[in-house]
């Protein structure tokens, strides 16, 4: 039997149309950052889910993922820089890759 890839319908939010959520699958289990799925994985665990992913942005070949709960600063690392914006424009915090290009996990 093949493995099972680490992120599942299970993690994205009930609220993500099921039309989108193989493409999302597909950016967290084979795009994004190994620091970030690292984080992402502990963040579903205890209960938080996807609400959206994409490319592109904020660089090229960088992966974004929108996360339902805002999180903290517990999971930062030398490879996972967690900065709060608190902008009620933008988001509460996020975590960022240190190498290019940046991916980003948006609470």
């Amino acid at each position: 039997m093949p493995d099972q890839p680490p992120f599942t319908e299970s993690c994205v939010a009930a609220s993500v149309p099921r039309t989108s959520r193989s493409d999302i699958l597909a950016l967290l289990n084979t795009r994004l950052h190994p620091a970030l799925q690292e984080i992402l994985a502990a963040e579903v665990a205890s209960g938080n889910r996807v609400t959206d992913a994409g490319v592109d942005w904020p660089d090229a070949g960088s992966v974004h993922v929108t996360l339902s709960r805002r999180f903290d600063s517990r999971h930062a690392s030398a490879e996972a820089v967690f900065s709060p914006c608190d902008d009620p424009h933008y988001w509460h915090a996020d975590y960022s890759t240190a190498d290019a290009p940046r991916h980003l996990l948006i609470c």
